[in-house]
């Protein structure tokens, strides 16, 4: 049985709850880490040790809603198939979460499950009015001219507004029914080398997403959904109306996906049967990262 977990972490701000997160995880897993090009490493690399984490040097500048999230995720993915670790499974996490079960119940959880992927989804067919617009439509989130002068950072962002208003239409390939959840998943080794192999093999897939919407809560989603990996997956749920919360797979999701989780959310917590939060930063979030700590994780 392989008994060591792989988190993935992509963040971009916060270095000191990215330590508190990093030092949470323990010691029987391996913890990889993309931090925006916008950052430098060294904020986060000072305040943890050096060998937790491995900080991906080929780094991105991620854009909120664009495929540079995919091209971020490819990046840890790539990172920890060249390590050759045997790993039970590869979870996702954001640089501001944070676990709220002992870690060792949520390894154990995850090893005990050897070919299952935490990974649900709904078919996004069925909102045609609003999830189905996210693949039909092209969205035009990613600079088209990157820039760090104000002047046309600020024209481009204009010509990509105007663009999205005349609705231009992206070909979908109908073979593919398109699949859409929580980019907070988890999946096994095995699962991560099929969705590189394909991408690989199949370059007008991430072509055919490039200028989609939010691809990191469809894409892998629909890759996997569309392959044997959905038979061990937790896989495809009803469609109950709008909301990534629906969708976790293993974090406290709140329904305004703006929420920052504090103290006075203790007993929301503490009656979850999930195993992290998501949203929580030093700010407003430090007296329950103390409570998490001393109450649940000691």
């Amino acid at each position: 049985m392989k008994n060591k977990i792989a988190y993935l972490i992509l963040a971009h701000g916060d270095p000191n709850h990215f330590a508190k997160l990093v030092t949470a995880l323990g010691h029987n897993c391996d913890v990889y880490a993309h931090i925006d090009e916008k950052v430098k490493n060294d904020q986060f690399e000072n305040v943890v040790n050096h060998k937790a984490v491995c900080f991906i040097r080929d780094k991105v500048s991620v854009c909120w809603g664009g495929i540079s999230m995919i091209d971020a995720y490819n990046l840890l993915f790539n990172q920890v198939i060249k390590k050759k670790e045997e790993y039970s499974h590869l979870v996702m996490l954001s640089g501001s979460c944070y676990p709220i079960k002992k870690i060792s119940s949520h390894q154990k959880m995850m090893t005990n499950s050897p070919d299952k992927e935490f990974i649900k989804y709904i078919d996004m067919r069925e909102s045609p009015d609003h999830y189905m617009k996210q693949v039909q439509q092209k969205w035009f989130r990613e600079p088209l001219i990157k820039s760090n002068n104000r002047i046309i950072s600020f024209a481009d962002k204009a010509i990509r507004k105007i663009l999205r208003m005349l609705k231009l239409k992206n070909n979908w390939d109908r073979r593919f029914v398109p699949y859409y959840g929580s980019c907070l998943f988890a999946i096994t080794p095995a699962c991560c080398e099929y969705l590189m192999n394909f991408q690989r093999e199949n370059p007008w897939y991430y072509e055919m997403n490039f200028n989609t919407t939010n691809p990191d809560e469809h894409y892998f989603h629909t890759l996997i959904g569309n392959s044997k990996y959905a038979e061990k997956a937790d896989g495809l749920n009803d469609f109950e109306g709008r909301g990534l919360w629906r969708m976790a797979n293993l974090h406290i999701i709140h329904p305004s996906l703006s929420k920052w989780y504090t103290v006075n959310d203790w007993q929301e917590i503490t009656g979850s049967d999930m195993y992290f939060v998501r949203k929580v930063r030093s700010q407003d979030g430090s007296e329950l990262v103390n409570e998490i700590d001393s109450k649940i994780l000691a």
